[in-house]
């Protein structure tokens, strides 16, 4: 049975990841009036970038839960065991750096978009900034406890 924090990360992920063919769906509606009737939208565009842009920020805390993201391990395989230990380890450690500089740096422009609930200022007008800097923040966060569940799961021997 998976820890709670897994079954949330995977969750997400899975949900989230319909919205990627929304966003095709929609951009197609949008060619096919661009061209067959000359009547683009105002409206397309920024929720296709909405809705990718969650996906993709999503995505990494999915694929970090699954351990699927990309590692580069040509010279780590290759190292004796006491030393991969210790490059996985820098590797958390830089990874738990990156993603707590993010949640530190993040917070205060994400608390201020969410609470003025900012727009893209453009014909459309949409919420994206007051949703996409809250959603960065909040997943480097869960990111953090993710690499955290995964140390913990499989010990220092990864």
């Amino acid at each position: 049975m998976r820890d709670p924090m897994s079954r949330f990360s995977a969750t997400l992920g899975e949900w989230m990841a319909p919205l990627f063919l929304v966003a095709v769906l929609i951009s197609v509606y949008e060619v096919v009036l661009r061209y067959a009737f000359n009547a683009p939208t105002v409206w397309v565009h920024e929720l296709t970038v909405l809705l990718s842009a969650a996906c993709f920020v999503v995505s990494g805390l999915y694929a970090l839960e699954r351990e699927e993201h990309i590692r580069v391990t040509v010279i780590s395989d290759r190292l004796p065991r006491p030393a991969r230990r210790a490059v996985a380890l820098l590797n958390i450690g830089l990874a738990m750096v990156f993603l707590l500089a993010i949640v530190w740096g993040g917070w205060s422009h994400a608390w201020e978009a969410l609470s003025n609930w900012h727009r893209t200022r453009t014909a459309f007008n949409s919420p994206t900034p007051a949703i996409l800097k809250p959603l960065i923040v909040l997943t480097a966060a869960a990111m953090v406890l993710q690499i955290l569940v995964n140390w913990c799961r499989n010990g220092p021997n990864r």
